[in-house]
């Protein structure tokens, strides 16, 4: 839902269409996306690290995920109006869907349910197969 709100940005921000509409589909948009953010994206690095990291490292690990999580936070909001500048609303978020599809897939293919399993079997689960 993230890749589709960035959709009606870009189309927001075509010359395609005018007057109201543009407006609808902008703030209808944006705020789409912060609630498909809060909602499932926005809490899954702390709950699903400390669900797939071993025991033995969990604590330091999820320092520096985390730790990284955020300063990458930072970067977006700080070079957001620059880059909006530089490469105009429609390219950017583009660019901001097709990360929002590329982390849809790689979920997809790379994370495993860990609804009603102990960490031992997730643990399990994430080891390479010999």
């Amino acid at each position: 839902m993230q890749a589709v709100s960035m959709g009606f940005q870009v189309i927001g921000a075509s010359s395609l269409l005018s007057g109201s509409v543009v407006l609808y589909l902008s703030v209808g948009g944006m705020l789409l996306f912060v609630l498909t953010f809060s909602l499932g994206a926005g809490p899954v690095p702390s709950l699903l690290l400390s669900e797939i990291l071993p025991a033995r490292i969990r604590e330091k690990a999820m320092a520096v995920c985390m730790a990284v999580h955020w300063v990458i936070n930072f970067l977006v909001g700080l070079l957001f109006l620059r880059l909006l500048e530089q490469l105009g609303p429609q390219i950017l978020y583009a660019a901001f869907g097709t990360f929002c599809f590329v982390a849809v897939v790689f979920v997809r293919k790379n994370i495993v349910e860990t609804k009603g399993k102990t960490l031992q079997e997730i643990e399990m689960a994430f080891l390479p197969a010999d």
